[in-house]
């Protein structure tokens, strides 16, 4: 499930910061900070998805 919620958040708002026209009063007000940070949690949901998956994280070892 977070990798199915990452993946869209992170294409999302990298496509926007692709093709937004951001200004130099725009970059000096840091107005991009809000989608490159949500971006970076896209990413983070992503990876976190992925290793529990994998079983990294959270895993317990089984006994047998």
């Amino acid at each position: 499930m977070l990798v199915l919620l990452g993946i869209p958040t992170a294409a999302f708002f990298g496509l926007l910061l692709l093709i937004a026209d951001c200004t130099a009063r725009c970059q000096a007000n840091h107005e991009r900070l809000v989608p490159v940070g949500l971006v970076v949690l896209g990413l983070a949901l992503t990876v976190v998805g992925v290793l529990l998956l994998m079983g990294r994280l959270g895993a317990r070892p089984r006994r047998l």
